[in-house]
């Protein structure tokens, strides 16, 4: 058994306190430090005898302290799921069942709440970025948030503002079309809007909202615009017939209507026959 002969206040850290017990020489000898947390709830003071299993557990709770405060300091930058702590915690080298300790702290004390989590990423992600709510609850999932918190929080991403989001979005690509058909520009927005994680049904709605009507005179501009590159590389292997069959079958490939297709072979191609 040991006893406390000293205990001091730590200059840099005044939230903690050095533990000395009585050397072979009769002098103060430091033995370990303490949180203010653990000074306070096991009544250390002067003169308290401590055997080695005791010493050793304190020693344990003020390291599992430390990554209390740790957790705390990490949440405070911004929200956090409990797999983020866990790893950071991880990474810092204390053990599972330190971390364990801490995580249930964490939700005691409402530090940790992964329904709010989910909430407050939804709607941030939603605000911020271009980002669907599928893409959203993929993030989600990986940052180890459970079904029903992932869904509790995706209800705050509601059909009508996928559509607002996706119909503005097409607003700023329409100076992209004038270089394509209708049909594959439409397809191009649909393949974009699907990755970036949107519903189809949102992403049809609002391009038939958004689309709904594209001027005639600009895909045939698009259209003359591809089919003057197209016939200037066709005309140096074919002539005639095959010429103006590869450049309608060309044509046809990047999504233009026949109709247009046949209206720029009429007067591009038979007139300068």
């Amino acid at each position: 058994m040991l006893e406390i002969s000293k205990i001091s206040i730590q200059k840099k850290r005044t939230d903690r306190y050095n533990i000395f017990f009585k050397g072979p020489s009769g002098k103060d000898e430091y033995a370990f430090s303490v949180g203010e947390d653990t000074l306070i709830t096991e009544g250390l003071r002067k003169g308290l005898t401590l055997d080695d299993v005791k010493i050793n557990e304190l020693k344990r709770k003020d390291d599992t302290n430390k990554a209390f405060n740790k957790a705390i300091y990490y949440l405070a930058q911004r929200m956090r799921s409990e797999l983020e702590v866990r790893d950071r915690l991880a990474k810092a080298d204390y053990d599972p069942e330190q971390i364990d300790v801490v995580i249930a702290r964490l939700y005691k004390e409402n530090l940790l709440n992964e329904k709010v989590f989910s909430e407050a990423f939804v709607l941030t992600k939603k605000q911020t970025t271009m980002k669907g709510p599928r893409v959203i609850e993929r993030e989600l999932k990986e940052k180890g948030i459970k079904e029903k918190d992932r869904l509790y929080g995706l209800s705050f991403y509601k059909e009508t503002d996928e559509i607002e989001k996706v119909a503005k979005w097409i607003g700023k690509q329409h100076t992209k079309q004038k270089k394509q058909s209708h049909k594959l520009f439409k397809l191009k927005l649909k393949q974009q809007l699907m990755q970036k994680g949107f519903s189809n049904d949102a992403i049809q709605i609002a391009i038939e909202e958004s689309l709904e009507k594209l001027p005639e005179e600009e895909e045939y501009q698009a259209c003359y615009l591809q089919g003057e590159k197209i016939l200037k590389k066709k005309m140096r292997k074919y002539t005639g017939y095959d010429l103006i069959q590869h450049v309608k079958m060309s044509l046809y490939q990047k999504g233009f209507p026949m109709e247009l297709i046949q209206q720029f072979i009429d007067e591009k191609i038979k007139t300068s026959e």
